[in-house]
């Protein structure tokens, strides 16, 4: 069952808009103000909210504009209903990215109609954003991993392949298991993956050779952030075979659509991170500092809807702005 938040200061029209909904088979959820509204948005994680936008304590502008800046709720969709019916505010409204927007006093069975139109949507784009996901997990040569204290906790066919090992195999094997002190300084790496963890931000990107199933070696690329998977600190990311100690696979490709997006200087540094240049290495290159290059990087991950550096290569490479040779 669709659960709906309703967020509105009249009381005679929220109780009545709420029996309404809940009799359309969704779970309802009120709110007097956006205060109040931003705690039952965090504890229910409703699928969308009707939110009025003049109202005491927080309007649904500022309650809007704070839900976005929540993870967890930042993708919900919104729809603002309010007796303003002035282009300006309709256009301020939509501006911030609300969904639709439909003025009082309303049709219930019309406000349904909304509900409905955009649910839908939502729904559409999530199954297209799964189908995405789900074509880069099968991606044929990029590796996916989750890691946590040695072990992948997920992992995805091609990384199981780069190292020689079926699938199942693949799930006895840890990170100190394909490391080999004669090959690389096995000690370093994973002093690097427990200084990751436990910072608890950051990102990591290294090349070494690893071991491969056959006990020779193979030279690997390997990028990971820090995110919570299942209620710890862990680091997701994603491994490429090298061909050489050196040779990066990715290769950069800058299109129409990306340009009209990102800066010059954002599709430069974007660049540079694919080929997995530090913040200091990229300074160097572009001769800018370090946290001019911060502010670049944290203005990717924005545009991009990326919640870190491995989801941010990620994003270039299903949507073309790299390749992997």
């Amino acid at each position: 069952m669709k659960k709906i938040l309703i967020i509105e200061d009249d009381t005679v029209l929220r109780e009545n808009t709420a029996e309404f909904v809940k009799g359309q088979n969704f779970e309802v959820f009120i709110a007097e103000d956006g205060l109040v509204g931003v705690q039952q948005t965090l504890k229910h994680l409703p699928d969308l909210i009707l939110c009025d936008i003049s109202m005491p304590n927080m309007n649904g502008y500022d309650f809007y504009k704070t839900i976005k800046q929540i993870k967890a709720t930042s993708v919900i969709p919104l729809v603002f209903f309010s007796a303003k019916t002035e282009s300006e505010d309709i256009r301020a409204g939509m501006q911030l990215g609300a969904d639709d927007y439909i003025t009082k006093p309303f049709n219930l069975f019309e406000l349904l109609k909304v509900i409905n139109t955009r649910l839908a949507k939502y729904e559409a784009l999530e199954q297209i954003n799964n189908e995405k996901f789900q074509a880069l997990i099968d991606h044929p040569t990029l590796g996916i991993y989750i890691y946590q204290n040695n072990k992948f906790l997920f992992y995805n066919n091609s990384l199981a392949k780069i190292f020689g090992y079926e699938y199942d195999d693949f799930s006895s094997i840890n990170l100190e298991k394909l490391l080999d002190n004669k090959h690389c300084n096995k000690t370093e790496i994973l002093n690097d993956f427990d200084r990751c963890l436990k910072a608890s931000k950051g990102s990591i990107s290294l090349k070494f050779e690893a071991i491969h199933k056959t006990s020779n070696t193979v030279f690997i690329e390997l990028f990971g952030s820090i995110i919570t998977y299942k209620g710890h600190t862990s680091i997701a990311g994603n491994v490429v075979k090298l061909n050489t100690k050196t040779a990066s696979p990715f290769k950069f490709k800058k299109t129409e659509e990306t340009a009209s997006k990102l800066s010059n200087r954002e599709l430069q540094v974007l660049e540079l991170i694919c080929k997995g240049k530090s913040t200091l290495e990229t300074s160097k290159i572009l001769f800018l500092g370090q946290r001019t290059i911060e502010t670049y990087r944290a203005n990717l991950l924005e545009k991009t809807n990326s919640k870190n550096i491995a989801e941010l290569i990620m994003h270039s490479i299903r949507n073309g702005l790299i390749v992997i040779e």
